[in-house]
């Protein structure tokens, strides 16, 4: 298999097991958004509020990770024992303070300030599985990691299921919470076994204190590690003052859409990760490194775009199989369906920036990336603060776009700088003509009233014409 058929046999696995475990998170989705939106805007927000706190005990080791291991493999087990040995601390040191910080937030209802303890622990053992997976996506075997996933997934979903059916067995509201959040638990920890397992049949697992190794590599990754602080806060500052100062329903109409966005948008980060082994072993061959940023972005092209299209004109049909009509948009009422139809145009921006991202990361520009999302921090910020109880959820979602448009000019700047990929002018005329025509046959034929019929018709539609396409775009 070619270098550039590994980067996307690996991005291909990752994308299956995503789409399984989007499946499975809609469906909990579906079952949890049964009991009403402000109970869902509680559960959101128990997780929502760690996001933060998750990154900070990432500290940008998982990219730095995988960058030395794909360049001398025979150290994969020293990089992983003494990165290892850091993740603990940090995740202990981030939970006790994520749990405290939570107790001070007086908005949050009880259950909630509560909840956040039961979901750190999610979030810890979420960060372990991650952090050995460094070991598989440097090995190009993230089918391993992608099947672990859904695997916890799979049983989330069954768990919560059983919750939701047998929920009149709690004396109360909040038991059937805590209850759902201990779901999340038990699905964790069978992941990170299982990611566990799979890593120790590659190299073996031990905790290893090399401080020279660790103080150049937390030389090497604080700068990235502070620009995924300054990343989450901006994709997460919005969710986190709705929950503030518009309360837990909000939260609810929100989140539905934003849990679908982020079910397209780790395929972004997906990606990035799986080019990030090809792009960092041939550093010192800017040629090639061309070659396979022109290659990522026209798969990022066939994807983004289907989906763009799609979510687009047919949000309300989608909220609505994944909630109810209590989240849909009404006279005088900015509902989650609303929400979707504006929100997804991030994707395509998104994507594009996971891709930069980690080719910056790979030529050691993590300061760069750091100045650049503290930018888009302060932009959402800004327009959040000021327009947000005025206006509502509208403010939380052009802020989102704005913040996405302006890392999007910042990173492609930047990558301009560096390098310059050569586009095949067919293959990018081939994948708009293909989006065109499923457009038109949304829009200009009655394929619009049927949203799985036209799911279907324009998935053949799509696909066929990039079919006889295929070596062009899948062949190097």
């Amino acid at each position: 298999m070619t270098s550039h058929g590994k980067v996307l046999g690996n991005a291909f696995a990752q994308f299956l097991g995503r789409a399984m475990t989007a499946v499975t998170s809609f469906v909990v989705v579906k079952l949890v958004t049964s009991i009403g939106a402000e109970f869902y805007g509680n559960y959101v927000t128990a997780y929502e509020f760690l996001a933060f706190f998750g990154i900070i005990a990432d500290a940008g080791l998982f990219a730095i990770a995988v960058r030395e291991m794909s360049k001398n493999r025979e150290k994969s087990e020293f990089v992983l024992g003494n990165i290892f040995s850091l993740r603990l601390i940090l995740i202990a040191t981030v939970v006790l303070i994520a749990g405290i910080s939570a107790q001070f937030v007086s908005n949050y209802a009880p259950e909630v300030r509560t909840g956040i303890w039961i979901t750190a622990l999610s979030m810890a053992l979420t960060i372990v599985a991650g952090t050995l997976s460094s070991v598989l996506q440097a090995r190009m075997k993230i089918q391993k990691f992608a099947s672990s996933l859904v695997a916890g997934k799979m049983l989330l979903a069954v768990l919560i299921f059983f919750v939701i059916r047998n929920f009149d067995f709690f004396e109360t509201p909040a038991g059937g919470f805590f209850a759902l959040l201990w779901a999340g638990v038990i699905s964790n920890v069978l992941f990170s076994c299982l990611v566990a397992f799979f890593v120790s049949r590659q190299i073996r697992i031990r905790l290893l204190w090399h401080w020279d190794f660790l103080k150049k590599t937390l030389k090497d990754s604080l700068p990235y590690g502070l620009a995924l602080i300054l990343q989450t806060l901006y994709l997460r500052l919005d969710i986190v003052l709705i929950s503030i100062l518009l309360g837990a329903s909000a939260v609810g109409i929100y989140g539905v859409p934003t849990r679908i966005l982020e079910s397209f948008l780790v395929l972004g980060v997906f990606f990035g990760q799986a080019m990030l082994p090809k792009i960092a072993e041939n550093e010192k061959n800017p040629e090639k490194i061309n070659q396979s940023l022109a290659w990522g972005a026209e798969k990022l092209l066939i994807f983004a775009l289907p989906i763009v299209i799609s979510i687009f004109a047919f949000s309300t049909d989608i909220v609505r199989i994944l909630s109810s009509d209590e989240f849909l948009s009404s006279p005088g009422f900015f509902g989650s369906d609303s929400v979707l139809k504006i929100l997804i145009f991030t994707i395509f921006f998104a994507f594009f920036n996971q891709l930069f991202t980690f080719t910056l990361v790979a030529k050691n520009r993590q300061k760069y990336l750091l100045l650049v999302n503290g930018i888009a921090l302060a932009i959402n910020a800004i327009l959040n603060l000021l327009f947000l109880e005025k206006f509502g959820l509208i403010a939380a979602v052009f802020s989102t776009i704005g913040c996405e448009i302006v890392v999007f000019a910042l990173l492609l700047r930047e990558i301009g700088k560096h390098f310059q990929p050569k586009f095949d002018r067919k293959n990018i005329a081939v994948i708009l003509f293909a989006n065109l025509v499923i457009l038109g046959e949304i829009f200009a034929t009655p394929l619009r009233d049927n949203f799985w019929i036209a799911a279907a018709v324009c998935s053949l539609t799509y696909f066929g014409i990039l079919f006889p396409f295929r070596k062009r775009f899948f062949g190097n």
